[in-house]
């Protein structure tokens, strides 16, 4: 695609993966969007990021925050053209030679919008608080996702994404990328879901002595992988969810739960938590998911966090 409108939509360099450029080359194919129709489909979008620019961008020398909106505005509306043509790239053609390029724009719009929100409020909601009444004290929140997981709300915030795959909980980012397709959506909102799972996990849990813990939750990389640990090793060595945990409870705790003959997590013990965390959210009314996904993220803590060489 080339532009000679704004030159720095014609050098940018879009996701050839994207729905937008697969659309644009099977029209070619098809003999139906030719290079002046392109050019012009061009022209529109480049209308579209200037208008982006404009809003967004303090600085117009800051050349990446420009070339940023030129992606965002391409990424908009690829997700947008695919969300009305249902992913059918017949369909795509036609409904891009029919309509103004603004309507795909809104429409994608639209859609990331409702992740972005959602993310903005985990943000800044997924946190526990101290009480009033610790205010005098120089006490820090404790945040319900880890670093990589921050990296990652971050990121959606330029509609871009860190993560290829939803997981239970996000250990490694990858470098940002701007999401052009209704898959990295799905993804996007995966993630989202998970961590809001997460946060409903943990407001349910007893907290009343959180911040009293040492070393503080609020220091650990990720702090709920730590209490659920601490909520692990007390369970299964002294029969009560408390949320202090100490070097030789751990050691307990690992020589129960790990068998060093065959090099693997004893499925009785294990069994036994997963059904604890299980019958205690049953019993505070938390719903399907919210149990579904915490069960899940006991298993993957316990599976990651006992093993020998684990810190």
């Amino acid at each position: 695609m080339q532009t000679n409108k704004f030159s720095l939509v014609a050098d940018a360099v879009i996701d050839g993966q994207s729905f937008l450029a697969r659309t644009m080359l099977h029209g070619d194919a098809l003999g139906r969007i030719d290079s002046e129709k392109s050019e012009s489909l061009s022209e529109d979008i480049a209308a579209l990021a200037h208008k982006l620019i404009t809003m967004k961008v303090a600085d117009l020398s800051n050349e990446s925050d420009l070339r940023a909106q030129i992606q965002n505005a391409f990424a908009l509306t690829s997700l947008g053209l695919e969300y009305g043509s249902k992913g059918n790239l017949d369909k795509a053609v036609n409904v891009l030679l029919a309509n103004p390029i603004v309507k795909f724009f809104q429409i994608g719009n639209t859609l990331t919008d409702k992740l972005l929100t959602k993310a903005s409020h985990i943000l800044e909601h997924a946190i526990i608080e101290p009480d009033e009444s610790l205010s005098h004290l120089d006490i820090d929140s404790i945040r319900i996702y880890n670093h990589a997981e921050a990296k990652f709300l971050d990121a959606l915030a330029a509609y871009n994404t860190t993560i290829t795959t939803a997981q239970i909980t996000i250990k490694n980012n990858h470098p940002p990328r701007t999401f052009t397709n209704l898959s990295d959506m799905e993804i996007v909102r995966q993630q989202l879901d998970y961590i809001e799972a997460r946060c409903s996990y943990v407001q349910a849990l007893p907290l009343e002595d959180i911040f009293t813990i040492d070393p503080p939750l609020s220091i650990a990389v990720d702090p709920i992988q730590t209490l659920t640990l601490s909520l692990m090793a007390n369970l299964t060595v002294y029969f009560q969810p408390d949320l202090q945990l100490e070097a030789d409870t751990l050691s307990d705790f690992r020589d129960i739960i790990y068998d060093e003959s065959i090099g693997e997590i004893r499925e009785a013990p294990r069994q036994r938590l997963l059904n604890w965390i299980e019958n205690y959210l049953e019993q505070d009314n938390q719903p399907e998911d919210v149990k579904k996904y915490t069960v899940a993220y006991w298993d993957a803590c316990l599976q990651e966090k006992v093993q020998p060489d684990s810190n």
